[in-house]
């Protein structure tokens, strides 16, 4: 009886677990095909939908942990094959994923994209076994020892990307109030030699800088932050797209376009729909059986 009693508890488990994920899967579906895609120059700030390729530059360089190749990002999964008796698996026993920020570059502008919390899809994925924790290019084997499988995932520079998340642009101080800093951190070098100061704006002699007279130091002050500013490169607006704290808009990361993306989750909903369809008939039926086997 507690045997029948634990199955119809899987059952039901089963059951309840993949209709909440089919409908979670068909929502973010749906989401993905309602979101229009935006240019990174004019989108809008809030969810928005992205698509362009993978950029780097030299500080964003990554080497994947397992096989050390170029990557923007990366995750892996280790795992130990694990027998007792009649019973064998494979166990996750060490997993990492990197979460350094990259580019995505749409033609229009560049955007950082920061993937943590997200949930990455990627092409290049590849798995493979070995008879250590972790790969080696020295290949060895024996009776006695473990099996272990690798799994990694990238995503390189030039990859085809596409993300949905919030999107959000830091706007660089105006051009006055970069002026207006520079000019004070020029006054300030400058009263730190106040014989200096004095020798060259003391217009009456008396060793002394009044009124009229600080009025040329902060003139003056004023035109040399003038010149800096016209030698610096302007500085243009960060735009960042991150998770969303809202529910209802999934952070995606993938390498692939939003139509293929979509329908792949549209199959895992129909299949998780199976699953629950299959598990519901199996609990209803051991329902009905266990009602009889009571009534007899």
């Amino acid at each position: 009886m507690e045997t029948d009693y634990f199955a119809l508890a899987i059952c039901a488990v089963i059951a309840l677990v993949s209709a909440a994920t089919s409908i979670n899967r068909l929502k973010t579906a749906r989401v993905i095909e309602d979101t229009p895609t935006s240019k990174i120059r004019s989108a809008h700030q809030g969810y928005v939908e992205l698509v362009g390729f993978a950029k780097t530059g030299p500080e964003q360089i990554l080497l994947s942990a397992l096989t050390q190749t170029p990557c923007l990002w990366y995750r892996y999964n280790i795992e130990r094959y694990e027998s007792s008796g009649k019973n064998s698996s494979w166990r996750s026993i060490e997993s990492k994923t990197s979460d350094q920020a990259f580019t995505l570059n749409d033609g229009s502008g560049d955007c950082y994209v920061m993937p943590s919390r997200a949930n990455v899809s990627t092409v290049r994925k590849r798995r493979w076994q070995g008879n250590s924790r972790h790969p080696t290019t020295i290949s060895s084997s024996s009776i006695f020892s473990k099996r272990y499988r690798y799994t990694e995932e990238l995503l390189c520079a030039d990859d085809l990307l596409y993300v949905i998340g919030l999107f959000e642009t830091r706007h660089p101080p105006s051009p006055i109030a970069v002026r207006d800093a520079e000019m004070v951190k020029i006054l300030s070098d400058w009263k730190q030699d106040y014989d200096k100061l004095t020798e060259r704006f003391d217009r009456n002699g008396d060793g002394e800088i009044d009124i009229q007279e600080w009025e040329l130091v902060r003139a003056e002050a004023q035109r040399k932050a003038d010149r800096q500013q016209r030698s610096t490169a302007p500085l243009n607006p960060v735009h960042t797209i991150s998770y969303s704290p809202s529910r209802r808009q999934p952070y995606i990361i993938a390498s692939s376009e939003p139509e293929s993306l979509s329908r792949r989750y549209r199959w895992q909903a129909f299949a998780l729909l199976l699953v629950s369809i299959v598990s519901g008939t199996a609990l209803v039926w051991m329902l009905v059986q266990n009602n009889a086997t009571i009534a007899q």
